[in-house]
C-alpha cells in the first residue's frame, strides 16, 4: 500500500526541518489515544541511527525499531527494521514555497503481515493513515505557530504536547472504564430481574 499526504505550514524550511529532526516530535504529533513511549533515540535524526519505541494502542503494545536513512537538509526516510508490519518506509520531504512557507510531504510504503493478530492490526493502521496524518498536520502547524509567536524552544513545546496527549489518553481510558462499569452493572441488574420468579396467588393465578 502506498500513501501520500501533503500540507503547507507558515514557517521557513529550516524551521520545519529542525522540527522534524527531533525524534521527540513523533510523540508530540501522534494523536491520542495512541501513546508513544521512546526507549532510545539519537538526539537528532542522523544517517544510520535507530530509534526504539513502543506505540501503545490502549493496552496493546506495538514495539517498533526504525532506522533513519537518506538524511539531507530537506528530508529523510525512516524505515522499520522491526515491528508489527511486514514493511514500513516513510519518506519525509520539506519543499520550500517561499521564505516563509514550506510544504511537508509524507510518502509511505506499507505492507501488512500475514498474521492472526498483526495482520488485522496492520490493516487497521493502514486504513487510519488519513486520520493520523490529518492530526499530524494540525499539530505540526500549531506547534510551529506557537514557536514562531513565543520564541519557545521546540523541545519544550514537544514535551508539553506529549504530556498533554498522555493526559488526554488517560482521561479517555478512565471515561471508557467508567462507562464499561456502569454498563456492566446495568446488565447484571437486568439479568437478576429476569431470573426473579413471577409472584403467584394462593390459587395459582398470577
Amino acid at each position: 500500500m502506498n500513501y501520500q499526504h501533503r500540507f503547507r505550514v507558515q514557517a521557513p524550511i529550516q524551521a520545519v526541518a529542525d522540527f522534524h529532526s527531533y525524534p521527540g516530535a513523533m510523540a508530540a504529533i501522534t494523536p491520542p489515544p495512541i501513546v508513544v513511549q521512546v526507549h532510545s533515540a539519537p538526539e537528532r535524526v542522523a544517517e544510520g541511527q535507530q530509534m526504539d519505541f513502543t506505540m501503545w494502542l490502549g493496552p496493546l503494545p506495538l514495539h517498533w525499531q526504525a532506522r533513519f536513512e537518506d538524511v539531507t537538509a530537506t528530508g529523510f526516510v525512516d524505515r522499520m527494521v522491526q515491528g508489527p508490519l511486514q514493511a514500513w518506509q516513510h519518506r519525509h520531504s520539506f519543499v520550500p514555497v517561499d521564505d516563509d512557507h514550506t510544504d511537508v510531504v509524507d510518502e509511505l510504503e506499507v505492507a501488512v503481515r500475514r498474521h492472526l493478530l498483526w495482520g488485522p492490526v496492520g490493516l487497521g493502521m493502514s486504513l487510519n493513515l488519513p486520520v493520523l496524518f490529518a492530526y499530524r498536520q494540525w499539530q505540526t502547524r500549531r506547534l510551529l505557530d506557537q514557536q514562531r509567536q513565543t520564541g519557545a524552544l521546540l523541545t519544550a513545546l514537544m514535551q508539553q504536547a506529549g504530556k498533554s496527549q498522555a493526559n488526554v489518553t488517560l482521561a479517555l481510558g478512565a471515561a471508557a472504564l467508567a462507562v464499561g462499569v456502569v454498563a456492566g452493572i446495568a446488565v447484571l441488574k437486568r439479568v437478576r430481574r429476569a431470573r426473579q420468579p413471577e409472584p403467584f396467588s394462593r390459587n395459582g393465578a398470577s
